[in-house]
């Protein structure tokens, strides 16, 4: 994809991401019916399980593109898989700063250890942080194939994340999602969804825009040598 189509593409990209997650601010706050029993701080449940659900589909983007590049050694799908898994890691911050809002409102404690399903996200989180200091520790090829690797291996701890959520049971970490669907009215869900989507934009957005920012100064330093060469 040329340059300048990669920038029209990013901007029609960011300007549906900003109207559908202003869509989504103004029906949470503004139509969505506030919950019967934690009233108007359950509405960080939008955001909260939107980012957590968007965090886990990029960790598993990261790792396609990782096997990816392990097969073609093209470095346009490690520049993908490493943008991802940053974008997947501040999004898991976001994550726990907002969960634990949440849980300090509703339930009077900021973080319970011993619910699996905390402690298998923050392992999530650490396990890709440490991805980034592999990355720094390594130069040239080297650093890309293993980063792969590193990628592949560390999204083990997302189906565990997922699964957590299923089998585990506490007070503290309610069941939203069943296997007979949504714990909540449409009323709710469609809000839910709208919040889901706008937040899937806004990956697709920041990782085109670091994209081209990343090629754009690869092309700067070709000429660079180019010119002192010449």
């Amino acid at each position: 994809m040329t340059e300048p189509r990669a920038k029209r593409l990013a901007l029609v990209t960011g300007a549906i991401t900003a109207i559908v997650l202003a869509v989504a601010t103004f029906g949470i706050f503004l139509v969505a019916p506030e919950d019967s029993d934690q009233g108007i701080i359950q509405k960080i449940f939008y955001f909260h399980v939107a980012i957590a659900v968007v965090s886990l589909v990029v960790f598993t983007i990261a790792a396609i593109y990782g096997i990816m590049y392990l097969r073609t050694r093209d470095e346009r799908h490690d520049e993908v898989s490493s943008i991802s898994i940053g974008i997947g890691l501040v999004f898991s911050i976001l994550v726990v700063i907002t969960g634990s809002i949440w849980a300090k409102a509703s339930w009077g404690t900021y973080w319970v250890w011993d619910d699996p399903r905390l402690v298998t996200f923050l392992i999530v989180l650490l396990l890709y942080a440490a991805y980034f200091v592999l990355r720094s520790s390594i130069e040239g090829e080297r650093r890309m194939r293993y980063s792969s690797i590193y990628a592949i291996i560390a999204f083990a701890s997302v189906p565990l994340s997922f699964y957590s959520v299923r089998i585990a049971r506490s007070f503290v970490h309610p069941i939203v999602f069943t296997n007979s669907g949504a714990n909540m009215p449409d009323s709710m869900l469609i809000w839910f969804i709208v919040s889901l989507v706008g937040f899937l934009g806004l990956y697709l957005t920041i990782l085109q825009v670091e994209l081209i920012q990343r090629r754009t100064e690869k092309g700067l330093r070709r000429l660079k040598i180019q010119l002192e060469g010449d």
